[in-house]
Order: C-alpha cells, then sequence, then structure tokens
C-alpha cells in the first residue's frame, strides 16, 4: 500500500506564519494606542458624572426638605454637602471623592466653556466663596443672590481627561462639557 499525501496536509509556511504575525501584531498596536485614549475619556467622563450628581442631589435636597444645601469644592477633589439648619446649626449630608487622580484643575491654553461664566480658578462662581441650593432649587450666594460658575476638572498632564460643569443659578440649569483637544463639547 501506498499512502499519498495531499497538499493540504504539509501545515503552514514559514511565510504563511510570518504575515499572521505581523497582521496580529500590527492590529495590537493600533489598538493599544486607541484603548489608552478610550480610558482617559472614560475616566474623565467618570468624574464628570460624580460631580454632575452632587449637584443634582444637593439642589433635590434643598428642594424636598426645604433647606439650603451648601456645596464645597474642598482641593484637591473633594466635594462635600451641607444642610443648613434652622435656625442655627449644619449637618453634613454627603462628602464624594473624585477618583483616578483627578482634581478641580485648570489646563493652560483652554478657553472658558461656551457658557462663559468665568474661568479665574477651578471652581469659579463669580468671586464667591460660599455657594448653596435654595429651598427653590436656585443656586445662590451666602446672601442669598443668584449665581453662575464654573467647574473645571481633569487629571494633571493629561488634557483629554478635562472636564467643565457650569451651573446658571436662577434656574440651576447644568451642563456638562468635554475638551476636544481644541474646543469644548457637550
Amino acid at each position: 500500500m501506498t499512502s499519498t499525501r495531499c497538499a493540504n496536509d504539509t501545515g503552514f509556511s514559514l511565510t504563511e506564519a510570518l504575515i499572521v504575525m505581523v497582521i496580529a501584531g500590527s492590529t495590537l498596536a493600533i489598538g493599544s494606542g486607541y484603548f489608552s485614549q478610550a480610558r482617559m475619556a472614560i475616566q474623565g467622563d467618570a468624574n464628570m458624572r460624580i460631580v454632575n450628581w452632587q449637584l443634582k442631589l444637593a439642589r433635590e435636597r434643598a428642594i424636598n426638605e426645604r433647606r439650603a444645601v451648601q456645596v464645597d469644592f474642598i482641593a484637591p477633589n473633594t466635594i462635600r454637602l451641607t444642610r443648613l439648619e434652622i435656625p442655627t446649626g449644619t449637618t453634613i449630608l454627603q462628602t464624594a471623592v473624585l477618583e483616578n487622580n483627578t482634581k478641580f484643575l485648570l489646563f493652560s491654553g483652554q478657553p472658558d466653556t461656551p457658557d462663559s461664566f468665568g474661568r479665574n480658578s477651578a471652581t469659579w462662581f463669580g468671586g464667591v466663596s460660599t455657594v448653596m441650593f435654595t429651598a427653590d432649587g436656585m443656586l445662590c450666594d451666602a446672601a442669598g443672590n443668584p449665581v453662575n460658575g464654573s467647574i473645571f476638572l481633569g487629571q494633571v498632564g493629561r488634557p483629554m481627561t478635562s472636564r467643565a460643569l457650569t451651573v446658571f443659578g436662577p434656574t440651576a440649569t447644568l451642563r456638562t462639557y468635554r475638551w476636544t483637544g481644541s474646543a469644548w463639547r457637550r
């Protein structure tokens, strides 16, 4: 008996194996570059949601409990919500910390957001140091005057993690922005 070998019984040639390895390596190299950018975008968005949620929570508690809720931005990365009691006193409601080494931060060269509420510091509310949501849902200063504000955050040395939130005082409308590398985008 003679055995016959078919052409497809011989396996892969060295050239075919090298071509597959080059294609796989190229795909991996391209994918890893996109992965790091995607990771920065995801981390920036996650921290923007933390700030956004804390502001919404403060406003909701102020309206529901009929008490002013003060919002403190504590450098480098903490937000504290405090209910102002009647006639005096305070109660800390919640403290949140930004993740992934994110801080309240201004990147040089970035303009103000399209709302133009100011960019003098990473948390800017027209120069006032204390802001609070009132029982009617407005964002005000300590004297009860409505204030607009901007909050900028990001990771040091990573401008693509840069995010901004703005608050329109009279209605407490929140807007969120992502830095695209050249402009703010909603």
